[in-house]
């Protein structure tokens, strides 16, 4: 880096991405354009912000991606491959970039933004076994007391309880805590744990004894409290779910946000709650939303709202932006939208219209491979029980036993 003061405030914004919490991605708007050598700044918010769901055609991001590429003329080997990485991410080709990002993370087990985006992307597309594999790998490369330790091992966690391995999972959850007690993607580990095991009561003592540890990491915070929502749910305490959207909905405008609020939403309704007239400040919040037809996981929440209320003003063009995104391309992100989140929007939607055997057809035929749309386990829950509850429409004495 040509200057020495752009180190100090990259370990800052690095803290901050692991932390959740403050704004680096503007922090390393602004080295970027103080220092015309500094690399690694265009690396991660392109990263996050394809990650998160910004259009990779957008002026901005072809811009930014254009600097980079100039910007590696002088660059390390290692600051090349990121971008390579980076390159395959904005094509779409989110398995390749992740490839990528492995190898860095294997010649540079220290490289915090390579593990964390190999994570990232995994999470992403709903690779539970390439996941595993990567953070086995990182955790093996790491002592306890290395440097990353503590995130590798929150993140590997995450990644064991996504494949069932629970006691392991909250094992390595409570030495990552050990490294830092408010480390939250640890915490969000635990909750996982207990939300997949169905403990109740360990559950909602957890994330209320931990609430004040990260109710100030603003960018996980709203999901730690979805999580301690499915379990009120689960016991019946619908007031305390509807109290969390009512006082989340104004100040929720990050996409994924508004994905934990629709989420619980329609999880409410499954259960038999009346949401009252809640539905249109969601739809009002999707509507027009720049980060809609880039990323399933957000469509796919959006396809609730907008199913939920179809005269909505912008439901007739998200439904038409759906059906036309990603027709001409061959990347990974095109296939995914052409077989799983078209289909699965539209099986959402006919079942909130009461075409429940066409819902349960479509949305059985996907139970397979679904996981492309990315989230976790208990994210993509949503839809299992979207088609029970279609299923008991057909016949109501299909499957009684299975939960709504």
């Amino acid at each position: 880096m040509a200057d020495p003061g752009t180190l100090e405030v990259w370990d800052l914004a690095l803290r901050e991405i692991l932390d959740f919490r403050g704004e680096p991605a503007e922090r390393l708007q602004e080295l970027t354009a103080d220092d015309e050598a500094f690399v690694m700044g265009l690396v991660v918010t392109l990263t996050w912000a394809i990650l998160g769901g910004d259009d990779p055609q957008s002026a901005t991001i072809q811009d930014d991606l254009q600097v980079l590429e100039a910007r590696c003329r002088n660059a390390t080997d290692r600051e090349q491959d990121h971008a390579v990485a980076v390159t395959n991410l904005v094509a779409g080709d989110f398995t390749k970039a992740a490839s990528r990002w492995n190898a860095i993370g294997a010649a540079h087990p220290q490289d915090l933004v390579a593990t964390k985006a190999v994570h990232d992307v995994y999470l992403h597309v709903g690779d539970d076994t390439r996941r595993l594999r990567s953070s086995t790998a990182a955790i093996e490369r790491l002592a306890l007391g290395d440097p990353g330790y503590g995130v590798a091992a929150g993140q590997h966690a995450y990644a064991l309880e996504e494949v069932g391995r629970f006691e392991e999972a909250e094992r390595f959850a409570r030495i990552a805590l050990g490294v830092d007690p408010v480390d939250v993607w640890a915490l969000h580990a635990i909750a996982h744990v207990y939300e997949t095991q169905d403990r109740q009561e360990e559950a909602v003592d957890f994330l209320r004894a931990t609430r004040p540890d990260w109710i100030e990491r603003d960018h996980l915070a709203l999901h730690l409290e979805w999580h301690l929502a499915l379990r009120l749910l689960a016991g019946g305490s619908f007031g305390e779910c509807l109290e969390l959207v009512d006082g989340r909905l104004a100040t929720t405008d990050r996409a994924f946000g508004l994905c934990d609020l629709t989420s619980l939403l329609w999880r409410l309704e499954l259960a038999g709650c009346d949401v009252g007239d809640r539905w249109p400040g969601l739809a009002t919040k999707w509507r027009n939303h720049d980060q809609l037809h880039t990323t399933g996981f957000l469509d796919l929440h959006a396809a609730l709202a907008f199913s939920a209320c179809p005269d909505d003003p912008g439901a007739a063009n998200f439904w038409a932006g759906l059906d036309a995104c990603h027709r001409d391309g061959a990347s990974e992100n095109d296939r995914i939208f052409d077989e799983v989140v078209r289909p699965l929007a539209d099986a959402l939607r006919d079942h909130r219209t009461g075409r429940h055997r066409a819902a349960v057809d479509v949305l059985d035929g996907l139970a397979a491979t679904c996981h492309q749309v990315g989230g976790s386990h208990a994210q993509r829950d949503l839809f299992a029980r979207t088609a029970n509850a279609s299923r008991r429409q057909v016949d109501p004495a299909m499957n009684a036993t299975r939960p709504a």
